[in-house]
């Protein structure tokens, strides 16, 4: 009789079939010659230029003059008597732009506080606790993600109103949390799904309550994911345009991407000073990253994706 660890010979073969692709020792490993080895990293690096080009695009059109930048041949480096920080002076000196930067600011650490306490929380009730309805409440945390946020926007819009929310930073603030609650609750609950229960026993013998263990257990072992979970939930609610676009009536709360277009009249457009202001409005979100991207490479690798 065949033990029950051996592979059953259909599934050896069709498995077989595709490990030579999926094998990375097979790729990447000590046999792999070198002419081989520059030619995968040769198309990866062209993989990546191909989206960085944008990228840099961007960041040099800072520096250009304005006839550059609505010149009819791609100038993609400037000469020297070309280059001008002109644009950088103009977008900020200017009070509007400032203070969309702050409103942008308060709005996403904000919406960072309350979607980690909230999501904390509750995904360690669904981590640790078992009651009726478990699986569907976990499944309908996800439905919501599925769904185009355009469809609640008429609604959520009066909800907003009728409790008079609109143009507020608590409106604002709300809106964002809950976009980004569901995927977040996620994260967080399959993080704290891989940290051993034996942990919390033995916390709860020793007098800890429940609260007590997350905050002293929980938490610190699950770093990582909570990381991940804040980057996610810092960047939903930096770029977000169109909850913004329905719930600011006025530049009080008015946030950068929502704002770009002051830079634009009726009849031209400052090519500099927009592409600017884009670049900044993106510095935040690469600077978060550049802080937390060990902690958010290790929260991708250590298994809590699953979820459940």
């Amino acid at each position: 009789m065949a033990s029950e660890t051996e592979t059953p010979p259909q599934v050896e073969a069709s498995t077989g079939r595709f490990s030579k692709y999926l094998d990375s020792d097979r790729l990447f490993g000590e046999d792999t010659s070198t002419t081989r080895a520059l030619l995968i990293y040769g198309a990866l690096f062209l993989y990546f230029v191909w989206f960085l080009v944008p990228v840099i695009w961007l960041a040099l059109s800072t520096i250009k003059s304005g006839s550059i930048i609505q010149a009819d041949e791609l100038i993609i480096i400037p000469s020297a008597e070309n280059i001008t920080l002109a644009h950088f002076r103009t977008v900020l000196s200017d009070p509007t732009f400032l203070r969309l930067f702050f409103n942008s600011s308060l709005i996403a650490l904000s919406t960072v506080a309350l979607t980690l306490a909230v999501g904390i929380i509750g995904a360690y009730s669904l981590s640790r606790f078992e009651f009726p309805g478990h699986a569907a409440l976990l499944v309908s945390f996800m439905a919501t993600k599925m769904l185009p946020p355009v469809l609640i926007l008429v609604p959520f819009f009066l909800m907003m109103y009728t409790y008079g929310l609109v143009d507020t930073y608590l409106g604002i603030i709300l809106a964002h949390t809950i976009r980004a609650l569901p995927l977040a609750l996620w994260f967080l609950k399959g993080f704290f799904d891989d940290i051993p229960k034996a942990l919390d026993e033995s916390a709860r013998i020793d007098g800890c309550s429940h609260l007590g263990v997350l905050y002293h257990i929980i938490i610190p072992l699950a770093l990582p994911g909570i990381a991940v979970a804040a980057f996610y939930t810092f960047v939903t609610s930096w770029n977000d345009f169109l909850f913004v676009s329905i719930l600011s009536q006025g530049s009080g709360t008015r946030t950068l991407p929502y704002g770009l277009y002051m830079f634009q009249s009726q009849t031209s457009i400052n090519w500099g000073a927009t592409i600017t202001a884009a670049l900044l409005t993106a510095v935040p979100s690469i600077a978060l990253f550049s802080l937390v991207q060990n902690k958010i490479v290790e929260g991708l690798a250590s298994g809590g994706m699953h979820g459940t």
